[in-house]
């Protein structure tokens, strides 16, 4: 870690629960931040150890991973995203491993000034709520799917949300053993899917560039529902 400078200051006001926030305030923020530089593969925090802060990634990915369990990927962490946050209030170790997944470059601000930004703004708690919640629903979503849908219709809703609206392509954010943990399968059940899916006439895929051909088909993969018996892609 090293002292934060400009580039600080440049990540937070991209992150929602600090648009609201005046330049000065931010400037004390940034006065007490640390930036950590991560290779690919190198830990930005472990688990088991006392949470640095709350930790804003300005560019790069992370992956948050359980050390236990088979090294479950809880969630992939990419720039304008942040990590930590219920660190604010709970004093314990961190219960998950943060590892780069590429170069990476992460702001993490010191739990004290935040908390006093708490009390004096109650449009930056607001936010941070309102952050809190929405990894909660998250959170919710990734379980009921994990219990109440197969690897196909995981996959189908993955892919429809990795694309945004109006768009036809993206690339995988990273390689396709971590999109598998991420999904809860095996790296050869996900490439085996996107085999099925391109066969289909749903995507095309080159290396981790996924192009959706069918969005509507891949909605109705994602209920569940298979095409029909001898049915072709147009």
């Amino acid at each position: 870690m090293h002292s934060a400078g400009g580039v600080t200051l440049g990540v937070l006001v991209n992150l929602p629960m600090f648009r609201q926030v005046p330049r000065a305030q931010l400037a004390e923020l940034v006065r007490g931040a640390q930036v950590v530089h991560a290779r690919r593969g190198e830990p930005v925090a472990r688990s088991g150890e006392p949470p640095p802060g709350l930790m804003a990634v300005g560019y790069g990915l992370v992956k948050l991973s359980l050390s236990e369990g088979g090294g479950k990927v809880l969630r992939l962490v990419g720039a304008g995203e942040t990590f930590g946050e219920a660190m604010l209030f709970l004093e314990q170790p961190l219960p998950v491993d943060a590892t780069a997944l590429c170069d990476t470059l992460v702001v993490v601000l010191p739990r004290a000034p935040l908390l006093a930004l708490l009390e004096r703004d109650p449009r930056f708690a607001r936010a941070l709520l309102a952050s809190l919640c929405q990894r909660l629903h998250e959170l919710v979503a990734d379980f009921q799917s994990a219990t109440a849908y197969g690897a196909r219709e995981r996959l189908a809703a993955y892919l429809e949300a990795l694309v945004e609206p109006g768009a036809r392509a993206a690339e995988l954010p990273a390689p396709k053993a971590v999109v598998a943990a991420r999904l809860g399968v095996a790296k050869e059940t996900l490439s085996r899917l996107l085999r099925q899916f391109s066969a289909e006439g749903l995507i095309s895929v080159a290396g981790r560039r996924i192009t959706l051909l069918d969005r509507e088909r891949l909605a109705a993969a994602r209920q569940g529902i298979k095409p029909a018996a001898g049915c072709q892609p147009a």
